[in-house]
């Protein structure tokens, strides 16, 4: 089994900022995303756009040999 780590870029439409979050292991398209109190905001989407394309870089595979649920 692989575990990966989803992020997504969120525009706030009221500031018109951006924040690159996590997204919970289940989210599914359509949930409702919450914004961390500890989100980093940017200007503009490509500031955000930068920092999500270094998530990647940083990201490793994990494996997980044994499941204990």
């Amino acid at each position: 089994m692989v575990s990966t780590m989803k992020h997504t870029i969120y525009e706030n439409p009221i500031t018109r900022k951006f924040a690159v979050i996590r997204l919970p292991s289940r989210f599914i398209e359509g949930d409702t995303i919450q914004v961390p109190p500890s989100a980093r905001w940017f200007r503009t989407r490509e500031e955000a756009l930068a920092t999500l394309s270094d998530l990647f870089d940083q990201e490793e595979e994990v494996h997980v040999d044994d499941c204990l649920h």
